[in-house]
């Protein structure tokens, strides 16, 4: 099993990943096993002839083929390994051929000659964890090997037509690839001589046998549709269930990862075609999505992605849709597209403009698409949205976070990336590093990772954007320094300032105090504020504090990255920067932090006790025995530390603005008091009702400074 998982790591180490890193690791929400083969050395024998079959199915007037991706542009997908393969696509209810619609077939591509078990399936939920190829409940039929066609679809006819229920159904083929190269025993041979036998043999066998290596085709959609592609191995079940009894305090999470992966949110749609049959098409039919919210100044225009999703056999060549603001009607339009969308379910984006006008605030938009091809709908088909006027930008300064681990060989690039960004942006950007699976993991960011981080390495900017941490969003050398910039240039609908003390004697509470100003009205605040502490010069011992480097056996790299070269392929001793160690309200800010009706401009005085006593870190902090334990407090003992803190759209997730501070080295006892007090007196107090008080009160507190400026404050 040792050499199993080495021949997993290398595999992915050498051959598939040279942009992202994806081991097998306990990141419940990610698959992490397949690898597409995008080295342009496509499956052309696959790729010729698509519509010719063995025992083609004939199509009658009253079905079609419908499939998510375009066939004719697929990839080879797969693991490289001998294992069971099982895939699936979902089949929407009521959204391709209207209600009692069915399902009469299934085609698929399936290109290796080593594929062996082959059978189709169909059923209202996916196939059962054991017995993936047999486990569908509706029906499962075989496939003789013999009416397989490698170099274009292989058509089924199912025994009957299954009416398409409201819950949908799942369609899919299973099949076993046998004859890869065998690995030397474990007793035969050291990790060394595996090593050696890996690059001498097995290396050179997948890219002299690509379609076997990687059997099955997918290609990829701008856009992510729900269903695309689902995928389950027994191999990798066996995998979680061996981890799941070396490490029994993780045993839960590894064992959640049994069964089927589910890749449609990353954009792949898998080589499956269902045959729909019952005559009941839609014409002209279309749906589509809500707009989300954008932000913009007074007197401007603001521009929203309409996406289209085709329902109808008739495609899209126009459509026309109504526009309401605020809740009355302002405009109609008709937009003939310029390339027509034709396959069900196809999609196509269309940018449309709205004016701000003069008022600030927030302004609900209504699109209501009313006829596809100067015929009415025959969906409903309604996107929403909220454009924030603002009556000013203030100064943008990102949040940039990476995602890394010191498992993730590919992470050095990161590494230097984040060292050049903090040199370049010192002032101009909060930037710190994420780390998972490692000793530097911490409970308050694993949603973050799992939503945010796109493979390992991966940086988010205001979490609007997920790109290379170093490559950026062009994949050249330090382009992420372009991408930054962009952010800082952009609109800052808030701004916010920071101060933060030590609390007590103990240092083990932290007094924040922020200042923001949103630059719009809202009735009710969207918008809260998230804590972050970040602590430079963290080191350890064991293989875990060891930074896993792939680059040591590079020799192809630009200049920045070629100091990676010179160090080892584990860089022992290595010294942590810029690490996000804690966090108070990192996805959508502490509650309350900002409350209540927001007037632009107008200061929002807020204060947060930010506690570190108990706090765990590293992946042992899960363990059942204390004595695995690493708390924060102990990790940054005498580090340098800062306190960043940040607005957050508690709707959409995005990040408004940011701002960090240096957390002073000792505890002053002044830093009990109210920080602001300091430089402005209070001349008087209010509560929420605009009753005079004399002392803080939990909740909303409006103070008068002795300046004649009135802000406000939140007291827990």
């Amino acid at each position: 099993m040792i050499k199993k998982l080495l021949s997993i790591m290398l595999f992915l180490a050498v051959v598939g990943m040279a942009n992202a890193q994806a081991p097998v690791r306990r990141d419940i929400n990610k698959p992490q096993h397949l690898t597409v083969l995008k080295s342009g050395q496509k499956n052309m024998m696959a790729m010729k002839a698509r519509t010719m079959a063995k025992k083609a199915i004939k199509v009658g007037n009253d079905q079609m083929w419908f499939g998510y991706g375009n066939d004719a542009e697929s990839e080879n997908m797969g693991l490289a390994l001998n294992a069971d393969y099982n895939i699936g696509v979902y089949i929407p209810y009521e959204m391709i051929a209207g209600k009692g619609a069915t399902v009469d077939g299934i085609r698929f591509l399936l290109p290796s000659s080593k594929a062996n078990n082959i059978t189709v399936w169909i059923g209202t939920e996916l196939p059962a964890v054991g017995n993936y190829a047999r486990g569908a409940n509706l029906e499962v039929k075989d496939v003789a090997k013999s009416n397989v066609v490698l170099n274009g679809y292989t058509e089924v006819a199912f025994s009957k037509s299954y009416e398409i229920p409201e819950s949908g159904l799942w369609i899919g083929y299973s099949f076993d690839i046998e004859g890869m190269p065998e690995a030397p025993d474990d007793s035969e041979v050291s990790d060394e001589d595996y090593e050696e036998w890996y690059y001498a043999n097995y290396v050179p066998w997948i890219q002299a046998n690509l379609t076997d290596a990687y059997p099955f085709m997918t290609s990829y959609l701008d856009e992510p549709m729900e269903g695309t592609m689902v995928f389950a191995c027994n191999y990798y079940d066996e995998l979680y269930r061996t981890y799941a009894q070396w490490d029994p305090a993780n045993a839960a999470d590894y064992l959640s990862m049994v069964g089927w992966d589910d890749y449609s949110p990353y954009g792949y749609a898998v080589a499956i075609n269902a045959l729909i049959g019952g005559g009941k098409f839609m014409g002209n039919a279309a749906s589509t999505t809500d707009l989300g919210q954008k932000y913009a100044k007074l007197n401007e225009t603001v521009t929203f992605p309409l996406t289209l999703t085709n329902n109808g056999k008739n495609g899209i060549q126009n459509f026309t849709y109504e526009v309401a603001i605020n809740g009355e009607k302002v405009d109609e339009k008709t937009i003939t597209l310029d390339t027509p969308v034709e396959n069900i379910l196809g999609k196509k984006t269309i940018d449309l403009t709205f004016p701000t006008g003069t008022k600030s605030g927030a302004q609900n938009i209504v699109v209501t698409i009313t006829k596809i091809n100067g015929q009415p709908n025959e969906l409903t088909a309604i996107a929403k949205g909220v454009m924030f006027v603002l009556s000013e930008s203030a100064k943008m300064k990102p949040l940039i976070e990476e995602f890394t681990g010191t498992w993730c060989g590919w992470c050095t690039r990161g590494w230097v990336a984040l060292e050049m960004l903090t040199n370049d942006f010192k002032d101009d950007a909060v930037i710190y590093a994420v780390h998972n699976g490692d000793p530097m993991e911490i409970d308050a960011f694993v949603p973050i990772v799992n939503y945010y981080g796109n493979g390992f390495p991966s940086m988010s900017i205001n979490r609007t954007s997920t790109i290379d941490p170093y490559y950026g969003s062009e994949e050249y050398d330090y382009y992420v320094k372009y991408d930054v910039q962009a952010a800082m240039e952009g609109l800052a609908p808030a701004s916010i300032d920071v101060k933060a003390v030590w609390a007590n004697e103990a240092k083990t509470k932290i007094n924040i105090e922020t200042e923001t100003k949103v630059m719009y009205d809202e009735a009710e605040s969207s918008l809260g504020i998230g804590y972050v502490l970040i602590a430079d010069g963290l080191k350890g011992t064991g293989r875990d504090w060891a930074q896993a480097n792939y680059y040591s056996t590079e020799s192809e790299v630009g200049e920045d990255l070629d100091k990676l070269t010179k160090m080892d392929d584990y860089i022992i001793g290595m010294e942590y920067n810029h690490v996000a160690v804690a966090g108070w309200g990192v996805e959508h800010g502490v509650e309350g932090s900002i409350s209540g009706a927001i007037k632009a401009g107008q200061p929002i005085v807020g204060t947060f006790v930010a506690d570190l006593d108990g706090l765990l870190i590293g992946t042992d902090r899960t363990s059942e025995d204390p004595d695995d334990h690493v708390t924060v407090l102990d990790l940054i003992k005498d580090k340098n530390l800062k306190v960043a803190a940040y607005v957050v759209n508690k709707v959409t997730g995005e990040v408004l603005n940011a701002d960090e501070v240096t957390l002073p080295a000792e505890y002053d006892a002044t830093g009990i008091q109210t920080i602001s007090d300091n430089t402005n007196s209070v001349s008087a107090r209010y509560n929420a009702a605009g009753q005079l008080i004399t002392t803080p009160q939990k909740g909303l507190n409006i103070i008068k400074l002795s300046t004649g400026k009135t802000i406000k404050v939140i007291v827990k």
